[in-house]
């Protein structure tokens, strides 16, 4: 009965002084664009995007000022969505600037203005020129009437050659293979992710056209701005996938025991800050930047645990040396952390 409740005990101490958190942190692509993209990112994780003034009297068709007012909203609502960054709109504020200057020199000439207002690590700008399309017909399988040919060979039976006879006669009534209508759409896309700090950018531009078929049969070209709609949904899947890193999520333990009363309650309001009603790893931040400074730099919790926000940020750089710093005190968890920081080691290039 005594062992029975030492040990419950040291599972609820455990438990107390170190419990885990889900951890979303950014995963690069193991290619040398992925190892090139880690080291541009280092620590961007807030983006404020801006799409270049487009002039819808420019473009020709009226099907592409339709699709002028879609551009927008529907980049800024897939980016803020689907990729790693937190995403503020520059859109209708002057206070940061002005509509004269949306252009990339614009930006670059204003880009510390940006950051302090908006508190961001980059901005992302994008330019959409006039779309390109282009019809035609292509011979294309029906797999519905290769399946129904198929199943009455099956049901052929004794009568074979004459089940035949007529699955063949059907065929010529309804062919496998029909010509079908195919639009082929080219949105000439530029964007660039500009760091406020440095300045430096990193481009990728859109040269892949999008091809939409029409339903099998339907030789009528497929409907335009249904069309540049899919376009450009595959466009914002490239350049999220060029300028941004897959997320992934961990559950990484949270230290909060410390010999100094005063330096674990820090370490504690750090870990409530981020298991909240409204969790803030800012905040927790904080917490534990002052556990830090309350320890003089002794606490290998506090290290830790900084690590740790570092690392959800994408900074693995600061991460790193963090968890080397807390790996250097000789805390209890030093084989744990020595596994964090393999998960920040830069993808292996393919020869």
């Amino acid at each position: 009965m005594r062992l029975t409740s030492v040990l419950l005990f040291c599972l609820l101490a455990f438990f107390i002084t170190c419990q885990s958190v889900t951890v979303e942190y950014p995963m690069y692509p193991s290619t040398k664009e992925g190892r090139d993209l880690k080291q541009f990112l280092n620590g961007v994780k807030t983006v404020a995007f801006s799409l270049e003034p487009m002039n819808s009297e420019i473009w020709i068709h009226e099907s592409n000022r339709s699709f002028v007012l879609l551009v927008p909203r529907k980049l800024y609502e897939s980016i803020s969505k689907d990729s790693y960054f937190k995403v503020l709109d520059l859109k209708d504020r002057p206070d940061v600037l002005e509509e004269k200057d949306l252009s990339i020199e614009g930006i670059q000439k204003n880009r510390k203005k940006i950051g302090e207002v908006l508190d961001v690590d980059a901005v992302l700008y994008v330019s959409v020129r006039e779309p390109e399309s282009q019809c035609y017909v292509e011979r294309k399988m029906d797999y519905l009437a290769l399946g129904m040919a198929v199943l009455r060979v099956a049901a052929a039976g004794k009568d074979r050659n004459r089940q035949l006879s007529r699955a063949a006669a059907s065929l010529v009534e309804d062919p496998i293979i029909k010509p079908t209508g195919v639009r082929k759409v080219f949105i000439p896309i530029e964007a660039n992710l500009i760091r406020i700090d440095s300045g430096e950018m990193m481009k990728t531009v859109i040269s892949k056209p999008s091809i939409i078929y029409n339903g099998v049969g339907d030789v009528s070209c497929p409907s335009i701005l249904p069309s540049l709609s899919t376009a450009l949904d595959e466009s914002i899947s490239e350049i999220q996938r060029k300028l941004s890193p897959r997320v992934e999520s961990e559950d990484i333990s949270i230290f909060t025991e410390d010999e100094n009363p005063e330096v674990e309650a820090l370490l504690l309001e750090g870990y409530e800050e981020i298991t909240g009603e409204n969790p803030n790893f800012q905040r927790a931040k904080i917490a534990w930047e002052k556990a830090d400074q309350k320890a003089k730099g002794k606490s290998w919790a506090a290290k830790a645990n900084l690590a740790t926000y570092y690392f959800s940020e994408g900074d693995y750089q600061k991460a790193i040396k963090f968890y080397d710093e807390a790996i250097r005190l000789g805390g209890p968890e030093d084989d744990y952390l020595k596994e964090l920081k393999e998960l920040m080691a830069p993808p292996p290039v393919p020869e």
